[in-house]
């Protein structure tokens, strides 16, 4: 008779478990994915990308606080690592969406490519204290999702049905520098010719650490909403003296087809000042007919960074987060100036190429 019982009551629990799934005293139902992608805005593109293939990124964290039969307060329900998994965006295990009508779930997610830990993580706050930026930091914060309940298509590019709407956006700005040497046979006389070699140069007065304090608001609906600070456009506060350290170029011999001096690299998004410098320092020989007949070193030169222009002839003031700069530099060994073809602005992740010259004082 006992061993009937133990049947019976086995088979009672099976068959629960089967129709749904209880954690917390909350029922439970459908697991929880994410919709995934990287916001993109320029002049010819916006949109989203995808944040795997176009980004490179394959996982991200993400916490969670669940809101019983519509309670004002929330529960912490996960702290996870969100990873792609094949054919989806979800967590390391599984997590299901309460069942209750009334229940819900916000959730914040961000990207830190060093693996920085925020040092605050809230419904309606993300911090960051202060943090040192490195050539290859990468930090994503997504808008914050409000009020979910299930999975929901939301953005194009994740590869998947649906699932919380995550869309990411880059904290940090990308620069880049490009330099030639344009003319190296002299336009009055063919014998003539010049080479042109970068002694060295420098990026001065750079905020290369700072903090990020984020702060959103429950929309009262369910959607997202986007993060902001007292220091928008820019978002980080710089830290004191963190501009005291220049950022170097690689020197060497310049042609007429323009050469990487500085790498694609992250820095802190800051306001321009005119203590911004590019500090360049090179050498021209001149040769006629082959021979060497001078050699001029350690020609300085120096650009206020401020007084560089963009595309549509705007000096640019702002290094603004989710966007890349690329400047592009030419040195004439002839009259000794500096010229620019414009820094180029785009999208963190996509570009243009229009392009005009003009000449730094």
């Amino acid at each position: 008779m006992k061993k009937w019982s133990n049947i019976a009551v086995l088979a009672i629990l099976v068959s629960l478990m089967a129709c749904t799934k209880v954690e917390n005293g909350l029922e439970l139902q459908e697991s929880i994915s994410y919709s995934v992608a990287s916001y993109v805005t320029s002049p010819t593109k916006t949109g989203e990308l995808n944040l795997k293939d176009d980004e490179n990124v394959t996982s991200f964290r993400s916490k969670a606080w669940v809101h019983a039969n519509g309670a004002a307060a929330g529960e912490v329900y996960f702290n996870e690592t969100v990873s792609w998994q094949g054919n989806e965006w979800a967590p390391s295990q599984d997590y299901f969406w309460p069942k209750h009508p009334a229940s819900y779930v916000n959730f914040v997610s961000w990207y830190d490519a060093a693996g920085v830990e925020p040092s605050t993580v809230e419904e309606n706050n993300l911090a960051w204290s202060v943090r040192n930026i490195n050539a290859n930091d990468n930090v994503l914060v997504a808008r914050a999702a409000w009020r979910q309940n299930g999975n929901m298509l939301t953005y194009g590019n994740n590869g998947i049905s649906g699932g919380v709407p995550t869309l990411f956006r880059h904290m940090l700005t990308r620069i880049s520098v490009n330099m030639k040497a344009s003319p190296l046979v002299d336009p009055e006389d063919n014998n003539d010719t010049y080479e042109v070699t970068l002694q060295s140069a420098r990026l001065e007065g750079v905020y290369q650490r700072g903090a990020l304090n984020l702060t959103t608001n429950d929309p009262g609906s369910k959607g997202t909403s986007t993060w902001s600070n007292a220091s928008a456009p820019y978002y980080w506060t710089s830290a004191a003296g963190s501009n005291a350290t220049p950022i170097a170029f690689t020197a060497g011999a310049l042609g007429t087809t323009p050469t990487s001096v500085l790498a694609e690299r992250s820095i802190m998004p800051q306001e321009i000042t005119s203590n911004i410098r590019m500090v360049i320092v090179y050498s021209v020989t001149c040769k006629s007919d082959g021979v060497t007949t001078s050699v001029e070193n350690d020609i300085p030169a120096t650009v206020v960074m401020n007084k560089i222009k963009n595309t549509s002839d705007v000096a640019i003031t702002q290094w603004l987060p989710n966007t890349k700069y690329v400047y592009n530099i030419t040195i004439n060994p002839v009259s000794q100036e500096i010229l620019l073809n414009p820094t180029v602005e785009s999208d963190w992740s996509s570009g243009f190429d229009t392009q005009f010259q003009v000449t730094v004082e």
